[in-house]
């Protein structure tokens, strides 16, 4: 027995309520818990997110599509990466310490001895990611770029 309209909609409503918290939950853990934690709860938001819009929410929309919002009839285009003017503050302040720290070491190691004296790629190394991330501040991504760390 196919499902009325009156409990289709308060399933998508109570669905949309689920995936609004979910979206704020995963804006709580961004703010305080682990890079790593993160990435998995990220990963878990997602896939929430996914199977419910595809195999709950759209096959209602389909059966009762006065309750699609007018959002979710719009085409997805992605949202332009701009960094919060507070991350952008904190990318200028460390990368203003960075610099600086870069060129303490070259006024103080000679030139000669710093490939024996740091590991690894050293100083080079040091440079390019700096680079990048001054890079990120100028024009910030959501994803890796071919060809950068």
């Amino acid at each position: 027995m196919p499902m009325d309209r009156k409990d289709a909609e308060k399933v998508v409503e109570s669905f949309l309520r689920a995936s609004t918290l979910c979206d704020e939950s995963l804006k709580v853990v961004k703010a305080n818990d682990s890079l790593g934690q993160v990435k998995v709860f990220g990963r878990l938001t997602g896939a929430f997110l996914g199977h419910t819009y595809t195999n709950v929410l759209a096959p209602l929309w389909k059966s009762f599509p006065d309750l699609q919002p007018a959002a979710m009839k719009e085409p997805w285009t992605e949202p332009e990466p701009v960094l919060s003017p507070a991350s952008q503050q904190a990318l200028r302040t460390f990368l203003e310490q960075a610099y600086a720290a870069l060129r303490l070491v070259e006024n103080v190691a000679p030139q000669d001895e710093r490939n024996t004296m740091f590991a690894f790629g050293g100083l080079p190394e040091v440079n390019s990611a700096v680079a990048e991330i001054e890079r990120f501040l100028a024009s910030p991504r959501y994803r890796e770029e071919e060809g950068h760390l």
